[in-house]
């Protein structure tokens, strides 16, 4: 399992400012990135400040898919420019995909002791991060025809907070939140990838009322402690991670795949650059052959070590900096 192996070789941190100054994989194929256009830099909405978002256009070998990277950072942290966001951005624009790397407001910075206990707290850092997610995806829409988008061929992908974002920003959609509400009325993304993510609701576990969710990929750790795995619950109120998503998602035989990593923790968040050739494949049978699969994949490999990172939990993700003397 070199793939698995690599996820401890380059624990690129994209979950709190402890993670800046992040490394590239060295799976990357730098020389296909070299060649590629400098990113556009548009702002799409504004609010205390003005976000942006960069568009990274697809090699010359484009396959007509447009994908949204949302950063992590724990809502705390983070940005569309980290060194580890930008590689990856330019690795999936080799592969053929359009990717626009986006701006969200960080609702929990300098926020401490983050959890059920302070449960308005983060969904409102959730909540915002969904309106701003929506907000990129009707400015995408608006200016497709300028920008050569298929809007019917978007994908929405994120990492750990961004995960988050990503799964909930179609969560709110199929279930008419307020905080996807800009959303175009008829408009779908074509699939959702999580790397480390999870639903917030007030419903108890997740469903989708209104509306059909897309295709969903998710890559999750077995003994993540930042983002759960499984579930946290208080009464009809949830942070559901990928295992309970999997289990609604079979209950209304929804298509999704799932590749759980025995044993690992929040490291798995960083897999994009190194799972290209999985969401490669999901793209292909999921969305362009429209099959309604259920993919259930479990990795194991006792060779890998623990690591430090994989025992971070959400008390160390925002414990409060050390006051300087």
């Amino acid at each position: 399992m070199r793939r698995i192996i690599s996820f401890l070789i380059c624990l690129l941190v994209c979950v709190s400012t402890t993670f800046a100054g992040q490394k590239t994989s060295a799976d990357i194929k730098q020389h296909q990135q070299d060649s590629l256009p400098c990113p556009q830099t548009f702002a799409y909405a504004k609010h205390d400040t003005v976000l942006h978002l960069d568009i990274y256009q697809p090699a010359a070998a484009a396959n007509g898919f447009t994908v949204i990277h949302i950063f992590g950072g724990g809502f705390a942290a983070g940005s569309r420019t980290n060194k580890w966001d930008v590689a990856y951005c330019r690795q999936l624009a080799a592969e053929g995909y359009r990717t626009v790397a986006i701006d969200y407001r960080l609702g929990l910075c300098g926020a401490t002791n983050v959890g059920m206990q302070t449960i308005k707290l983060l969904e409102n850092a959730i909540y915002i991060a969904v309106e701003d997610c929506s907000a990129a995806v009707a400015w995408l829409c608006e200016n497709a025809a300028t920008l050569g988008i298929d809007t019917s061929k978007v994908i929405i992908e994120g990492s750990s907070a961004g995960a988050i974002t990503a799964l909930m920003t179609d969560y709110a959609r199929c279930n008419k939140l307020d905080c996807a509400a800009v959303l175009p009325p008829a408009w779908k993304p074509a699939a959702v990838i999580a790397y480390s993510g999870a639903i917030f609701s007030r419903k108890g576990k997740p469903s989708w009322n209104y509306s059909v969710p897309a295709p969903t990929l998710l890559f999750h750790g077995t003994v993540d402690k930042v983002v759960t795995y499984k579930k946290i619950e208080l009464f009809n109120t949830g942070f559901y991670g990928s295992n309970a998503i999997v289990k609604s998602l079979k209950k209304y035989n929804l298509p999704f795949a799932i590749y759980r990593y025995t044993d690992l923790g929040h490291e798995v968040s960083v897999g994009g650059p190194l799972t290209i050739s999985e969401l490669n494949l999901f793209v292909k049978q999921y969305v362009t052959d429209s099959r309604k699969l259920h993919a259930d994949i479990t990795i194991t490999d006792d060779s890998i070590p623990p690591s430090e990172y994989s025992k971070m939990t959400v008390r160390q993700l925002y414990k409060p900096k050390d006051k300087k003397k």
